[in-house]
Order: C-alpha cells, then structure tokens, then sequence
C-alpha cells in the first residue's frame, strides 16, 4: 500500500471505516464459502483492492487456525489445514466466533497501517524544504 497515492489510501480509510458489521451467527453464513460469509457479515457485496485484502488475510487466517471446514461432508475436519487455498472452505459451527474475532482484529490493524503511512506522508510534507520559486512544500527533492 505504500506505493498508492494518498487519494487512494484516504478512499481505502473511507471504506474500511464505512463497514457496518452485521455480527451473524453462524446460521447465516452456514453453507457458505468463507468469502461470502465475510462479505455478508459486513454487509457488502463485492470487495476489491484493499478490502479484498483484508478478507483474503482473515480467511487465510482462519484456515491457518482449522477454523473453517471442507465442503466435501465426508472429510470435514482436516481439509482446512491441510490445504493451502481457503477459497472453498466454510466457516465451521465451532470456528465462526473465533473467525469474527479474527476479522474485528484485521479491520482495525488495517486501518491503523493506513492512518500511520497517512501520518508519515504528512510529517514528511511538512518537514520539506519550501520550494524557492512557488513557496509550496508539495514536490520533494527526488
């Protein structure tokens, strides 16, 4: 994220803080795949760019966790650690509270990365030089 414009990163700010989390049980999102669980638990139904990040991390997390299950009812328990791609797997009835754990954890570490590289830039912007012929601090020495 580092490389993305401050426009871009006050919008990611803009979105992360716009999420309304629904706090589901697990009734609502049984049967479906980890993503879409995540996407309805925050009320959203298409993520992209940083969002989908953070979604990415916490599904990846839980799998790391054997939180989630396989959709095959016939190895359910092992599939979600023993597999690295989380794509399909569910949240399990034992899982999906320590899962919303995990995410509340993920949107606020997110934010704070973005609120600290917003703060670095502004701290960089003000210790620059004026610029002799314009007086604006806007363009730093390359």
């Amino acid at each position: 994220m580092e490389h993305k414009t401050t426009e871009e990163l006050q919008k990611s700010v803009q979105q992360l803080d716009r999420i309304q989390r629904q706090d589901l049980d697990y009734n609502a999102v049984a049967g479906r795949q980890i993503m879409s669980a995540l996407l309805r638990e925050v009320g959203v139904r298409f993520a992209e760019g940083y969002l989908y990040q953070v979604l990415q991390g916490v599904a990846n997390e839980a799998r790391r966790r054997g939180l989630l299950i396989n959709p095959n009812p016939f190895n359910r328990q092992t599939y979600s650690t023993a597999v690295g791609n989380a794509d399909r797997m569910m949240p399990s009835l034992q899982g999906w509270e320590q899962t919303k754990g995990i995410f509340s954890r993920h949107l606020h570490d997110a934010r704070s990365y973005l609120v600290g590289i917003l703060r670095q830039r502004k701290a960089e912007l003000v210790a620059l030089p004026p610029d002799r012929e314009t007086g604006s601090r806007l363009s730093a020495p390359t």
